[in-house]
């Protein structure tokens, strides 16, 4: 996301709350709620933006595609362009590639849709990785099956929560990252680099936590859908938004628990 420019927090009252928030030390939970709430417009608008639809769409189909007997060419007409034996790198830089066509010709980029964009990727890679024996020496037989039982109600289910759980981290992190820095040193919320490593990793923690929330919405929305006649990119697009209304909620009741 080389094009992102990083200034100040928005001079609003939510985003005043944030600050306030960090400089008083609050804990992780309250600060990550606030932050869900001051960024709440753009969150609310993921079901619009056709990158973020794509993107999850895409993430949605390939474990499809590698139960059908032409695997490759069921992700040639996903866009996906591989080789005859695709393996797990090629797949998802393929994946990567198809949406930024996708962006392009729709002249269509915002820093949400490139957050979702590199979110499915990384959760592509990190809950097959995890069956895979090697994932670099994985041979193509082995990544198709592996991607194949993505395909179940219960995979899918893991897969969608690891996915919402990076997007909300990258999307609070995306805004706070303008406002932490400044908050490091002596006297400060921080007082070295590695409290202000330790919040990071906290807040991590926190937002996996929280897309519990999401194991039963996903598991059924996708059983539905598979039971509908599939997923098109508007339904993708509407679990997103769902997705993260779930989230901001999750967030804000944990937030309350915590006060």
């Amino acid at each position: 996301m080389g094009h992102q420019r990083l200034g100040t927090l928005p001079r609003s009252k939510e985003w005043s709350e944030v600050i306030a928030l960090i400089a008083h030390g609050e804990n992780v939970g309250v600060i990550a709620a606030a932050t869900a709430r001051a960024a709440e417009r753009s969150m609310i608008d993921a079901s619009g933006d056709p990158t973020v639809r794509h993107a999850f769409w895409l993430l949605s189909q390939i474990p499809l595609a590698a139960r059908q007997p032409d695997f490759p060419d069921s992700l040639r007409r996903l866009g996906i362009n591989v080789g005859r034996e695709p393996t797990l790198i090629e797949i998802t830089t393929g994946m990567m590639q198809a949406v930024d066509r996708m962006a392009a010709k729709a002249r269509h980029r915002s820093d949400l849709g490139e957050m979702t964009q590199l979110c499915a990727i990384e959760s592509l890679n990190a809950v097959a990785g995890r069956e895979l024996p090697d994932l670099f020496g994985a041979t193509h037989t082995i990544v198709r099956a592996t991607l194949a039982g993505l395909a179940t109600v219960n995979q899918f289910t893991v897969l969608a929560r690891d996915f919402l759980s990076r997007l909300t981290r990258k999307h609070l992190g995306y805004s706070l990252s303008r406002e932490l820095p400044v908050h490091v040193g002596p006297n400060r919320r921080f007082a070295s680099i590695r409290e202000h490593d330790d919040f990071e990793h906290a807040l991590d923690l926190h937002c996996r936590e929280a897309s519990r929330i999401l194991k039963e919405f996903a598991g059924q929305w996708y059983s539905k859908r598979l039971h509908e006649g599939g997923i098109d990119q508007a339904q993708a697009g509407g679990f997103v938004h769902h997705a993260f209304q779930k989230m901001r909620d999750e967030l804000r009741h944990r937030r309350n628990a915590d006060g």
